[in-house]
């Protein structure tokens, strides 16, 4: 089986950030987005600066996606580091397929070490149906930000669509930390 890395396996998270969002994986190919939930099902880009009152980031371009990540403090990292992809299962992205073809998990808890500033980790998924590997990885970076007394939340997913209740959500968690859901 051949292995997948990351695409953004190079990326590089700010050291000044406050606000970790946590996802699972990217394929290094070439119609893999370029940048953190940039698939066109996804609309944290569109969710996320709604948080904070301001003007949806989905179809702009990713210089002005970082710039409000740098106004923000706010940054991203997956979980998943690389995968065995048998051949012809390459355009596969069910979260089941992910969870039994990992490779090489990312080393999260040595990330939030390097963080300083972290106040709080999302991940961007509410249930863990079929993937007993990936909620062992998030329970485990769960711990760790306990441990540290780093806040530490699942978010509704932002892929498939937006709607009012998911946006609710999102604000309740993030902005006004009023809700957080627990692995």
């Amino acid at each position: 089986m051949p292995v997948i890395l990351h695409k953004l396996s190079e990326y590089q998270v700010s050291p000044g950030t406050e606000i970790l969002i946590l996802g699972t994986f990217i394929p290094d190919r070439s119609n893999a987005p370029d940048f953190f939930y940039g698939r066109e099902r996804n609309f944290l880009w569109h969710l996320l600066p709604q948080c904070w009152g301001l003007d949806s980031l989905k179809d702009e371009p990713l210089s002005r996606k970082k710039e409000f990540m740098s106004a923000y403090n706010v940054d991203f990292a997956d979980i998943v580091h690389s995968m065995d992809v048998p051949e012809g299962d390459e355009l596969n992205t069910d979260d089941s397929f992910y969870d039994s073809h990992v490779s090489q998990w990312n080393d999260i808890n040595t990330l939030i070490d390097k963080l300083p500033n972290l106040k709080a980790v999302y991940f961007t998924k509410k249930t863990f149906n079929g993937v007993p590997h990936m909620r062992a990885q998030v329970k485990n970076i769960a711990d760790y930000c306990m441990q540290k007394e780093i806040r530490f939340c699942k978010l509704e997913t932002p892929s498939k669509f937006y709607s009012p209740e998911k946006l609710q959500q999102w604000i309740d968690t993030i902005v006004l930390k009023n809700s957080c859901l627990r692995v």
